[in-house]
């Protein structure tokens, strides 16, 4: 078995073998030769996917080393992997390609599968996440004016999942607390409490807008699962929520600032004139 030595050069040289091949994907794109590119770019996601697979393996074995393998991958929450990005330079007509790092959130189902005795305080919290799923998504649905048994009867879910009990009205506004709690408990175990933010932050990103018109796109159950973690990262780590949103330019508001001190100014010498 490889030790963290071998692995670690093994990495340098996968990422090193990456750019070499996207500095020539670069070149061959560049000068017209497509194909050429074409098989470059074939190699580099597979050089890419095998660094991504390494480092999530060595991820897996560090969590799985743990006394609480959940609680350590919620707290870690991402692993740092390389990517490819293009980008277009101002006055160029051609993208430019390289390689990356790139965090990735740590997939907890797969390291739940792939642990012999699963992760978790109830082995049963990836079902639960997805019952929940399903009432959210019927949630949403009600407050479009769509029928809530077309959802149910077509919905995608393991059976088992389906047959899980969250309780009495568990998407209600007075009870979604209480169901976000009950899963964090399942994961965690006890002693990590959420709160009416994490409640409102899950309800917020829960949906986002279709390319079709009048139409919204629900969570399906792996970014369900991803934005659950991240809700007990939060609590985990005594986290907070942020906000994304346009500001104002300080540049452009420092002159603004500026051209109003200088129209005053000449206000008044025109006045004392």
């Amino acid at each position: 078995m490889a030790n963290r030595e071998d692995i670690a050069q093994k990495l340098v040289a996968l990422k090193a073998e990456a750019e070499k091949m996207a500095k020539s994907y670069n070149e061959k794109s560049q000068s017209g030769k497509m194909d050429e590119a074409a098989k470059l770019e074939e190699k580099i996601t597979q050089k890419v996917n095998e660094y991504t697979s390494m480092v999530r393996e060595e991820c897996f074995k560090e969590c799985r080393a743990t006394e609480n393998p959940m609680l350590h991958a919620v707290e870690l929450l991402t692993y740092v992997t390389i990517a490819v990005k293009d980008e277009k330079p101002k006055d160029s007509k051609f993208s430019v390609r390289s390689i990356v790092e790139k965090n990735r959130q740590i997939d907890l189902l797969k390291l739940h599968q792939g642990t012999s005795d699963g992760i978790g305080a109830d082995k049963n919290w990836a079902f639960m996440i997805q019952k929940l799923n399903l009432l959210l998504t019927i949630r949403a649905c009600q407050r479009l004016n769509i029928d809530p048994k077309s959802v149910n009867d077509s919905y995608s879910m393991a059976e088992v999942a389906r047959e899980i009990d969250l309780g009495k009205t568990p998407t209600s506004n007075t009870n979604m607390l209480k169901t976000v709690q009950k899963i964090v408990d399942a994961m965690l175990g006890d002693g990590y409490k959420a709160t009416s933010h994490d409640v409102n932050y899950l309800l917020d990103i829960y949906v986002r807008k279709s390319r079709k018109a009048l139409t919204v796109v629900c969570s399906n159950h792996r970014i369900l699962r991803e934005n659950i973690a991240g809700i007990c990262h939060r609590i985990v780590t005594e986290g907070v929520y942020g906000a994304e949103f346009p500001k104002k330019k300080l540049e452009a508001l420092g002159q603004t600032v500026q051209t109003s001190q200088k129209s005053q100014k000449a206000a008044k010498t025109t006045k004392a004139a």
